[in-house]
């Protein structure tokens, strides 16, 4: 049962996840009258250079897709900023699989939204269409174009490459620093040829506008979580082979202590999590037997242990205060009490022995709000726990509650 409602939930957050990860962020578009329309613009992070824009006027109107050929260009604020060009876009295959042998792109004439990479009195624009991008420029004298750049075969194992880039670059930049040299250091991506862009605005002494992303500061947060943990073993008898341990399942407790670095990428939605936690599982168990006076062995396991979980979490946002989590973890596992004791019915001791657990790894799905408070459900038996002796199991599922002080 525990396992099916673990499965539920993690299928019922990945459900959600498109309308989690949907963020509408202030900005505007210009339409084709040149008009400017402030408002909030869906901001989905994705690596392709949109095709259209879901817009809404504020939070409480509905949003509404409007298509390339509504609108020239748009900003999301302290973002990213698209302008809509028509180009002549190389259709060349950059796959090692599937180049081809002419040095000369395929040009087809497209309407494409560009970013905005570098504006002046020299532009840069990207354009990123799969595995491969494209670079732009443009300047006071001349239109937006594409900046040439193309692997091609060479003979049977050898690569060509047209970096008619670097001439282009040449003949547009007009700037005594500029050299034919110069120019065969730079390489077809986004930093150097940004880097070029700003060093030749700068050289005429004009202002320029970058459209980088601000790169969001590594948080920290510290949790305490006590918990209840669902346990139960099966282990091969070590004492009568006709039987097996199991355990009855039991409720105890445990309390942890978690550490957690979100990570300045992707807009805080991953981190790494650590945690030191105490836990404790006893069970009881009863078998009849022949081999024993009395008929009846009692077998009690007696467990406690410190546990150290390392693993990541990746959180899908809901609204500004609340939050869905799934992560996973490798659990390491040091054991402080560890006793497995048979007794015959009159309490008499048969055999005590004491064992060993191996560490297992674990998944969890959760609820976060206000970046206080958390509920999660995890379970351990992706991996089995073994104790002392071959085939054996250790299952678990914890309801985890969290209160993040710090």
């Amino acid at each position: 049962m525990k396992r099916l409602l673990l499965c539920f939930l993690t299928i019922t957050c990945w459900s959600v996840i498109s309308r989690a990860q949907v963020k509408f962020e202030n900005g505007h578009y210009i339409n084709n009258l040149n008009q400017r329309i402030e408002g909030l613009i869906r901001n989905n992070a994705a690596r392709n250079n949109p095709t259209n824009l879901w817009f809404k006027p504020s939070e409480s109107n509905k949003e509404i897709k409007l298509s390339i050929e509504k609108v020239k260009e748009f900003e999301i604020y302290n973002n990213t900023k698209f302008i809509r060009v028509t180009v002549d876009l190389d259709q060349s295959s950059q796959s090692v699989n599937t180049l081809d042998n002419s040095w000369q792109p395929i040009f087809e004439k497209k309407t494409v939204f560009v970013k905005s990479l570098v504006e002046g009195q020299a532009s840069l624009y990207s354009f990123i269409n799969g595995n491969r991008e494209l670079f732009f420029l443009s300047t006071d004298s001349s239109r937006i174009e594409q900046l040439v750049y193309k692997r091609y075969l060479k003979g049977r194992n050898n690569f060509g490459e047209n970096n008619t880039f670097r001439k282009q670059l040449l003949d547009k930049l007009k700037c005594p620093d500029f050299t034919f040299k110069k120019m065969q250091q730079v390489v077809y991506s986004n930093s150097s040829l940004e880097k070029i862009i700003k060093k030749y605005n700068t050289c005429v002494g004009q202002e320029f506008l970058t459209f980088e992303k601000k790169q969001g500061k590594t948080k920290f947060n510290l949790s305490l979580r006590p918990r209840m943990n669902y346990s139960s073993t099966t282990t091969p008898n070590p004492v009568f082979t006709s039987a097996n341990l199991s355990m009855d399942k039991k409720l105890g407790f445990g309390i942890g202590l978690e550490t957690e670095l979100v990570l300045p990428i992707n807009k805080n939605k991953w981190s790494i999590i650590a945690e030191v936690v105490y836990q404790k599982f006893n069970s009881q168990n009863s078998f009849n037997t022949n081999n024993v006076s009395g008929g009846i062995v009692n077998t009690n396991l007696d467990y406690s242990s410190i546990e150290v979980p390392f693993g990541f979490r990746h959180y899908l946002f809901l609204n500004q205060k609340s939050k869905l989590f799934i992560n996973t973890a490798y659990i390491f596992d040091f054991t402080l009490n560890n006793e497995l004791e048979f007794t015959r019915e009159d309490g008499s001791i048969i055999r005590s022995s004491s064992f060993s657990t191996l560490g297992s790894l674990s998944a969890g799905v959760g609820f976060k709000y206000l970046n206080k408070f958390s509920l999660e459900l995890r379970n351990l038996t992706i991996s089995n726990r073994a104790i002392n002796y071959s085939n054996s199991e250790f299952n678990s599922f914890s309801i985890i509650f969290g209160y993040t002080f710090f």
